[in-house]
């Protein structure tokens, strides 16, 4: 079974299911990665005083970065970083990911921050069965993912086993 969406569309099915806030903006997909602009100011449960700076501030250019899969694990990275402000802001992106990520099952992806840029590693094997679920003609099977990839499009690969 492969799974194809272009970016607009997986950001429609993101968004419906609440995974995505309204303060990503300019998405734009390109080879092995995602960039868009956050208005953090407008993210849930940002503290006063960074809600008011980075009101001031403006948007954060984010680039999410496609680093494959090793063995079962599909690795992605991170990297926030504002146009004119630099600093680093890889610690409060690893909270926010956090905090969105505790709605899966657990053991479905792991979230840390090195060098600069938050880290998130998902489990393909735990990621096939949440896709089975998702999938109204994919209920009842067991899936196996065998490729993810993401920019302009994202692409799922899985066997039914």
């Amino acid at each position: 079974m492969e799974l194809t969406l272009g970016l607009d569309e997986a950001l429609t099915l993101a968004r419906a299911a609440d995974a995505i806030p309204s303060a990503v903006t300019d998405v734009r997909g390109e080879d092995r990665r995602v960039l868009a602009q956050v208005k953090v100011h407008e993210l849930p449960g940002v503290p006063g005083a960074v809600r008011m700076a980075t009101k001031l501030a403006g948007p954060v250019d984010v680039r999410v970065e496609d680093r494959g899969i090793t063995g079962r694990t599909w690795g992605l990275a991170v990297v926030a970083s504002h146009p004119v402000m630099r600093m680093d802001l890889s610690g409060f992106v690893t909270d926010a990911l956090r905090k969105q990520l505790a709605q899966l099952p657990p053991g479905v992806a792991s979230v840390h921050t090195r060098e600069g840029a938050t880290l998130v590693e998902v489990d393909l094997d735990r990621l096939g069965p949440l896709v089975g679920e998702m999938l109204p003609a994919a209920q009842g099977l067991r899936l196996r993912v065998d490729d993810v990839s993401l920019g302009d499009r994202l692409r799922l690969s899985a066997t039914i086993g």
